[in-house]
């Protein structure tokens, strides 16, 4: 599914825009950083949760155990996630980049989003990890999710997942209020589990049907086109849709419930369309080499991208906070550079370690 790092990369450009050009005030309103971080994780749900369905599948047919897979599954996420993250930890120890040096075991043992939520604070250039426990959070329960629990109750619980993020967030709320404008209980792990969980109902049908949700049919256009409606008009927090329910009902409340729903849904779409494979244009678009390429890079794009700015004023080059544009390019020119090094130093040989942890 090579269109699938195309989807990456415009995840990781969403949250790119949202971080790099926030003097554009129309961009910084779009919240797109939102959008860019959920498309991740219903694309980590959809591929997590495809590979243990069909290990445990291959599991069933040689009769062996799960927790063989389960070791698999482990060992093979390492390789891919904890080098490159520990290196960095380790950089940012060494400068003690926002004080890192006293919060450090929040970061190394993948809780970050929860002390976030604990200390009300994003804490600068550390705020885009929490991402990563998040992922790490799941990783450590939906293995056995997905290969103990009975065949006829994985469904229901599937759908069960998908629930427990909207109404964490309604409860949170509840329970919390505002929090100010940035929601922090967003970037607990319960809080995203519907992204997560629809990606596995699309790997739950796929298995059994390759072209399950192609969006295809009249009605299922309608209803993204509806859902999209439906989200620009939640996303005006005094507009039409406040106007209209918000006298009946607590409209922070349903906000929070449906807001992130919405996007998760937009985002299941997205990953849908792009795993069965455009044709056509759209193929030549999300077959592009270089958008391949950035996609595969894009954990690196994604770890790194906060710092390229203080490496850039440590380098004492020409200040370029008045041309935002230029500046967003020559950035990401930085940034392309140092997880290009990183891909071929460290990821990419590491990763090629997986072939020796099949799950066969």
């Amino acid at each position: 599914m090579p269109q699938l790092d195309t989807l990456r990369t415009i995840a990781v450009a969403l949250v790119l825009i949202s971080h790099w050009l926030i003097e554009n005030e129309f961009l910084h309103k779009l919240n797109l950083g939102i959008f860019g971080v959920t498309l991740f994780f219903v694309l980590s749900g959809f591929l997590i949760s495809q590979i243990l369905l069909k290990s445990r599948a291959i599991a069933e047919m040689k009769e062996q155990s799960m927790f063989h897979s389960v070791k698999q599954f482990y060992i093979r996420r390492f390789l891919r996630i904890f080098p490159v993250y520990y290196v960095t930890l380790i950089i940012l120890y060494r400068y003690n980049i926002e004080s890192i040096r006293d919060i450090f075991i929040w970061y190394v043992t993948y809780t970050q989003n929860i002390f976030i939520f604990l200390t009300n604070d994003w804490h600068g250039l550390l705020s885009h990890l929490w991402t990563l426990a998040v992922e790490e959070q799941f990783y450590l329960v939906w293995p056995f999710v997905i290969l103990f629990i009975p065949k006829r109750f994985l469904f229901t619980s599937i759908i069960a997942i998908i629930l427990i993020g909207p109404v964490s967030r309604t409860f949170l709320y509840w329970m919390y209020g505002d929090m100010g404008e940035s929601f922090l209980f967003y970037v607990l792990t319960p809080a995203c589990m519907d992204a997560f969980g629809l990606g596995a109902l699309m790997a739950y049908y796929r298995i059994n049907n390759k072209n399950a949700f192609d969006f295809k049919t009249l009605y299922s256009k309608l209803f993204i086109v509806l859902v999209f409606i439906f989200l620009v008009l939640l996303h005006d927090a005094t507009g039409i849709l406040y106007n209209t329910i918000g006298q009946l009902i607590n409209y922070k409340m349903f906000q929070h419930f449906f807001y992130k729903l919405s996007i998760s849904v937009i985002c299941f779409y997205m990953v849908s369309k792009v795993s069965i494979g455009y044709t056509g244009f759209l193929k030549k678009i999300f077959e592009n080499k270089v958008l391949i390429y950035l996609g595969k890079i894009s954990y690196g794009l994604y770890l790194f991208h906060p710092y390229v700015h203080v490496m850039y004023k440590k380098a004492g080059l020409p200040s370029l906070s008045e041309h935002i544009y230029i500046r967003f390019a020559v950035y990401f020119i930085i940034l392309v550079m140092i997880s290009s090094v990183s891909w071929y130093i460290l990821e990419k040989p590491i990763n090629g370690l997986k072939r020796y942890f099949a799950y066969n």
